[in-house]
């Protein structure tokens, strides 16, 4: 009988985990937590999608030395594509948890497949709600049998969710509403999530927050991380996204809903930002809820 591949990693890191548990619904997980001192190790790449969040301790490093992929520190994660070999240097005690997807019938986890596909090599990033709800997760585990298998179910979902808005929406995590002027921009953020199909040039936005056309770009910058036109192109690539999975929507019909041009502007910006056509994209969702 072939052995779990966290069997497999366990043995190339040489450490046993402090915490583990798998986790049904819609997108099933087997969990590990581990709690060890500096040391370098490679692991060979895993037969699933792996997510590896660092709650603590010293930097890690991802890579060959002098040519490392990433450098985490803790809070941060890394999704990790199955298949990838990864060469890890640990400095002084480090506090993570690897989360190996196991598939499931969710949207974000079809999705997530689609994006590792597309990408053959690690994604690190950060994010306070994946952090924080990665950190509930193992906790919860460690009650045992006490544990909450339904809350767990419902928090891997939302973690699993935000992971694939966080790698695909660059506008979901640069909000400060802490800003000066996200008070003034909140109404337009709303005008934009309302009004996708319509016309949402600078001029227009500007227009909406009573500013100039220079004035309001860079308020906008300044507050949101980016120019307008790029979180405009965010939100209409997500809306895409779900009508391409949740939907049986003509490609050109969804174009048309999400606020591109046409239908080959949608395949153009679609492969620019996740290297798949929205056709593909769609094929390969339901080939996995198939599964």
């Amino acid at each position: 009988m072939t052995s779990p591949i966290w069997m497999k990693v366990r043995q190339e890191l040489g450490h046993s985990p402090i915490v583990e548990g798998c986790i049904g619904g819609e997108t099933p997980l087997y969990v590990e937590r581990y709690l060890y001192q500096a040391i370098e190790r490679t692991v060979s790449g895993l037969d699933v999608i792996g997510l590896v969040t660092q709650f603590g301790g010293g930097r890690v490093r991802e890579g060959e030395r002098d040519h490392w992929r990433s450098i985490s520190l803790p809070t941060q994660s890394q999704l990790m594509p199955a298949g990838l070999p990864t060469h890890w240097h640990y400095a002084g005690t480090v506090d993570f948890a690897v989360f190996y997807l196991l598939g499931g019938s969710s949207s974000a986890m079809q999705s997530l497949n689609v994006l590792c596909a597309s990408r053959a090599t690690s994604m690190p990033f950060s994010d306070a709600l994946v952090g924080s709800a990665a950190l509930q997760l193992v906790n919860e585990l460690q009650k045992g049998r006490l544990a909450d298998q339904g809350f767990m179910e419902r928090l891997a979902g939302i973690m699993v969710e935000q992971t694939l808005r966080v790698l695909t929406t660059p506008g979901v995590h640069g909000i400060n509403p802490r800003h000066a002027h996200f008070s003034r921009l909140q109404g337009v953020l709303n005008y934009i999530h309302e009004h996708l199909a319509e016309d949402l040039s600078a001029d227009t936005l500007a227009a909406r927050a009573e500013v100039s056309r220079a004035h309001f770009r860079r308020i906008f910058e300044d507050a949101m991380g980016m120019p307008p036109h790029r979180y405009v192109l965010s939100v209409r690539l997500e809306q895409a996204r779900k009508l391409l999975s949740m939907s049986s929507m003509p490609i050109a019909r969804i174009a048309q809903e999400s606020g591109f041009s046409s239908q080959s502007h949608l395949t153009a910006c679609f492969r620019a930002a996740h290297a798949v056509t929205p056709a593909k994209y769609r094929t390969a969702v339901a080939a996995g809820a198939e599964r």
